[in-house]
């Protein structure tokens, strides 16, 4: 028996979806900037709004990653479509200069039967992630058994969620969504012993949901609504944005990719363009990707 360095059979579906994850993909509303990108890096999102192709674009693994989660969401959305009457998918919306779609706007008579929730909509988003984030988001420690209070959905998902709902409610008035939903799924369910010992039951072994107020999303909503508007301005003047995101608290923090110290540089498609190009506000006609013609 060896194990092959070169799979021939394993590796088909992951080819497939390396091959899609280097297809470019339009904003929703062919705007600059896109709901998904809330909380990054201005610079890397001026790349991509000037149309640059990445410098280190997607690898096998992140293209896994990735796919994997649309293979779950498509099938969620094919069997919420077929638990709910009222439910649309990948409503379209823009605010300004950024535009995306939700994953499913559920009419709340759907799921309120009581009459408790106010609004006429609910917006759902979900999120599939590895156990490390969701166990920061459950608050479990699956080596010693043990949870506490977790830290909830990423505040960036949540802005996403929320700005897909400040842009539907724009666009249709006579649609409220007082309460977004966040769904988190992993791809491990915790065992059946730990589960037991921390008072876990079943769906909640490998999935959490989490009811999100407008009182909470609206505020954060609103401040990166208007961050991400300000780069939409820089980009119409012909210049790239500063290198400042958000981090996991929502203050703004500036990265350097020559420090290697920041996840996001790491993970960065445009990372070797950004140290070339170097800091602060750069015309777009001077970055190296311009002048290698660097389009999709």
């Amino acid at each position: 028996m060896f194990q092959t360095d070169k799979p021939l059979i394993t590796n088909a579906l992951v080819e497939e979806l390396h091959i899609k994850s280097a297809v470019p993909k339009p904003t929703a509303k062919g705007t600059p900037l896109r709901y998904s990108s809330a909380y990054g890096c201005g610079r890397q999102q001026g790349y991509a709004g000037s149309g640059f192709t990445p410098t280190e674009p997607m690898d096998e693994s992140g293209a896994w990653a990735t796919g994997l989660g649309t293979i779950v969401h498509e099938a969620l959305q094919e069997a919420l479509n077929r638990k709910f009457e009222f439910v649309e998918f990948e409503v379209p919306s823009k605010i300004g200069d950024i535009s995306g779609s939700c994953d499913a706007l559920i009419a709340v008579e759907e799921i309120d039967q009581n009459n408790v929730l106010t609004g006429t909509h609910v917006l759902y988003e979900l999120k599939t992630m590895g156990t490390y984030s969701f166990d920061k988001q459950t608050g479990w420690n699956r080596m010693r058994g043990t949870s506490s209070d977790g830290e909830g959905p990423a505040l960036k998902a949540i802005v996403q969620a929320g700005l897909n709902a400040l842009g539907i409610m724009t666009e249709n008035p006579s649609i409220k969504i007082e309460w977004l939903v966040m769904g988190s799924m992993t791809f491990e369910a915790l065992s059946k012993n730990k589960a037991s010992k921390m008072g876990v039951e079943g769906v909640n072994r490998f999935l959490a949901e989490y009811w999100i107020p407008r009182e909470e999303w609206e505020p954060m909503v609103m401040a990166e609504r208007d961050r991400m508007n300000a780069m939409a301005w820089t980009l119409n003047q012909g210049y790239l944005p500063d290198r400042i995101a958000m981090d996991d608290e929502g203050n703004p923090v500036t990265l350097d990719p020559n420090k290697g110290n920041s996840w996001q540089c790491d993970y960065c498609a445009f990372r070797t363009a950004c140290i070339q190009d170097g800091a602060s506000h750069i015309r777009i006609m001077d970055s190296v990707l311009a002048n290698e013609g660097g389009t999709e």
